[in-house]
């Protein structure tokens, strides 16, 4: 535990962000894991009516995608509250793309080459008509030219919403510029608010959900959490009030509203619950465990790789049988959830984290021309 705990400690500064992404991803591989057992196997089980609440819960893990985009608003907004308001570095626009490329686009674009050769060889799917799928999604613009989830890793969707709010963040940081902190706040929460309600009604405009500001009150849930957890940077007392703000908050998430949509004021709910994983005694606790911080930490390897893992590994397991459709459904989920976080880890551990080192394509440049100098050994002729 203590070697996985120093090969993430690079990629969290503070835990309980990984811990939050660990709810995301457990509710995007309940959703997927779910939907794969009881569409390609098993149907659905007779539970009584008082148990519904469970399935439901499975069946909205997709919302862990929106719990996701707070997230990444967070973070992006974090150098630039630091710049504005701490006194921090200014943040360089070449080093903020730059960083980009290089910390996610290997593990990106590995991943898609791997799902293509996975349906080549053995879906059998035509090399030709992948292509210029293959070619959308490694330019995020799959949903933009096909106006549909991409055929080659169809969750990648949210990561091409990701790539055009990463464009849109450095003009929102100019939000950090207004100095009184009230106004600053108002106007944050003020938008968080126009766009839940824009975003709750008929879709403006074709197109428009495929753009970030279909999702913009999360982005800008994560900004206005920024604000409120990093400046000044928080000293309040963990209280188990904050706890009770959890235990009603977290289920609120995945119960309320219609089954398979997020509504468009989810962030109303989001915003407190990610305030009580700081404020909380129990909560604070919960998120800091090494297991949970860890899990998240890998959220990214775990994403991308998730749904061929579960495809392919449920072809293995689909005969299993328990009593019941229930307990089989639980057994298969468990197993595939089992795999794959344990192929994850390995592409994070063997691809993603030599990634979160800055300098690795400098100390991967030198190592090439080192090998180039090196003499080749002669054989003495005899």
């Amino acid at each position: 535990m203590l070697r996985l705990r120093r090969i993430t400690s690079g990629a969290s500064w503070i835990p309980q962000i990984d811990g939050l992404r660990f709810i995301a991803i457990a509710a995007v591989l309940l959703v997927h894991t779910f939907g794969e057992v009881t569409h390609q196997g098993r149907a659905l089980p007779a539970l009584p009516y008082s148990t519904h609440w469970i399935i439901n819960i499975f069946q909205n893990g997709g919302r862990g995608v929106r719990l996701f985009f707070a997230i990444s608003g967070y973070i992006l907004a974090r150098p630039f509250l630091r710049q504005h308001r701490l006194g921090g570095p200014a943040v360089k626009l070449r080093s903020y793309f730059l960083r980009r490329i290089t910390r996610l686009e290997p593990p990106y674009i590995l991943s898609l080459l791997i799902y293509t050769a996975a349906l080549y060889l053995a879906f059998h799917r035509s090399l030709h008509a992948m292509l210029p799928h293959l070619l959308a999604s490694l330019g995020y613009a799959h949903m933009l030219v096909f106006h549909s989830g991409s055929t080659i890793n169809f969750v990648t969707w949210s990561l091409e919403i990701e790539i055009q709010f990463y464009v849109l963040a450095p003009f929102l940081g100019n939000f950090y510029r207004i100095e009184n902190t009230v106004l600053r706040r108002g106007t944050i929460a003020a938008l968080v608010l126009f766009f839940c309600f824009v975003n709750g009604r008929p879709i403006p405009f074709s197109g428009y959900d495929l753009t970030p500001l279909f999702y913009m009150q999360y982005f800008l849930s994560g900004f206005l959490l920024t604000d409120l957890l990093e400046y000044p940077r928080h000293t309040s007392r963990q209280t188990w009030t904050w706890d009770l703000v959890s235990l009603a908050g977290w289920p609120a998430i995945f119960l309320v509203g219609h089954i398979g949509d997020a509504p468009a004021w989810l962030p109303l709910i989001i915003i407190p619950v990610y305030l009580a994983a700081f404020y909380g005694k129990a909560s604070n606790w919960f998120f800091r465990q090494p297991f949970v911080a860890l899990t998240g930490g890998m959220c990214y390897s775990i994403y991308l790789m998730h749904m061929l893992i579960i495809s392919a590994s449920f072809h293995a397991i689909q005969y299993l049988q328990m009593p019941g459709n229930a307990g089989t459904i639980a057994v298969q989920m468990t197993l595939l959830i089992a795999v794959t976080l344990a192929l994850s880890t390995a592409y994070f551990v063997l691809i993603e984290r030599p990634c979160m080192d800055p300098r690795w394509p400098q100390k991967l440049w030198r190592k090439i021309r080192r090998l180039e100098g090196e003499e080749i050994p002669q054989i003495a002729a005899p």
